[in-house]
């Protein structure tokens, strides 16, 4: 659909519009008393996200991010679908799945008491697809703009045989200074460290990133949150049928590397990752659905 098309059929006077965005690729502008937002309709990637009663951006997106199609775009809440990582069956296929590098389609936006919107974005199997990843699926995100940020990714298994995926809401939260920045709701667990061959370590204390950093934690519930100085804030993330949370920070050897970071992004963002990855395999049977789901509110630093 054209942007008239799609601002005939979902947008809301004062609520949401549609505009063209950089490449020309469709954006979705969300407006309520809680929060704004943007997400593009390429990988359904939100791009921002800021609290009315915050003035700083509830997520980092690369001032040099490449809005380009067939490259995934660096920041926001890229969507890694259906593995996550490197191609698990080495078959040459990207980093990260399919879903993040292709266009997605509007399936409904709602208003919800005038203060809150619901916006769903949906993606479905093609014979493109489906030579890459030979399953017929439906997948789905529904995205909430309210006084908590929600996000729901649905996995519909249309085909006749059980799918196994990997996956990730993969957020890149914005901080002032990561060096001025700890994590704590995972100091319970022993976590997977990618940096050293994956070998398993534990730390009781909360997290504190002086380093690359890229850890596969188990998780069992509970709320994780960042305690950033220097924004002077509290993000508190909940996660729903994640067996897994992964924090991930590129330092200073990674940043040089990417064309599409600047050699200091690496202290003002970490990604925690709500995600079913590593040996947490997800297996969604024939005509069943799984819902990934992550929840983000904020707090003052008191």
């Amino acid at each position: 659909m054209n942007i008239e098309e799609l601002n005939s059929l979902y947008s809301h006077a004062g609520y949401v519009t549609f505009k063209e965005g950089p490449e020309g690729f469709p954006v979705a502008h969300i407006t309520t008393p809680y929060a704004t937002a943007i997400i593009t309709l390429y990988g359904a990637q939100l791009l921002s996200y800021t609290f009315a009663t915050d003035t700083n951006d509830l997520l980092f997106l690369s001032e040099k991010a490449i809005f380009k199609e067939g490259t995934p775009i660096r920041g926001g809440v890229p969507i890694c679908w259906p593995w996550f990582g490197p191609d698990p069956q080495n078959q040459g296929r990207s980093d990260h799945g399919l879903a993040r590098t292709r266009m997605w389609n509007v399936v409904s936006s709602d208003l919800l008491n005038n203060r809150e919107c619901r916006l769903v974005l949906e993606l479905n199997d093609t014979p493109e697809t489906y030579a890459l990843w030979p399953h017929r699926f439906r997948l789905t995100l529904t995205l909430t703009v309210g006084e908590t940020l929600t996000m729901e990714l649905t996995t519909h298994n249309l085909g006749d045989t059980a799918m196994e995926l990997t996956q990730a809401l993969h957020t890149y939260f914005k901080l002032g200074d990561i060096t001025h920045t700890t994590i704590t709701g995972l100091e319970r667990f022993a976590y997977s460290d990618k940096t050293d061959g994956g070998a398993e370590k534990k730390a009781d204390n909360p997290i504190r990133i002086h380093a690359e950093t890229d850890r596969i934690y188990p998780f069992d519930g509970g709320d994780i949150v960042i305690n950033d100085e220097s924004f002077a804030r509290n993000i508190r993330i909940k996660c729903e049928n994640s067996k897994t949370v992964v924090v991930w920070n590129p330092w200073i050897r990674v940043c040089k590397l990417k064309a599409d970071l600047t050699p200091e992004d690496y202290t003002k963002t970490v990604c925690i990752e709500t995600a079913n990855a590593g040996s947490e395999i997800i297996t969604v049977q024939p005509k069943e659905s799984y819902t990934l789901k992550a929840l983000y509110s904020i707090e003052g630093d008191d």
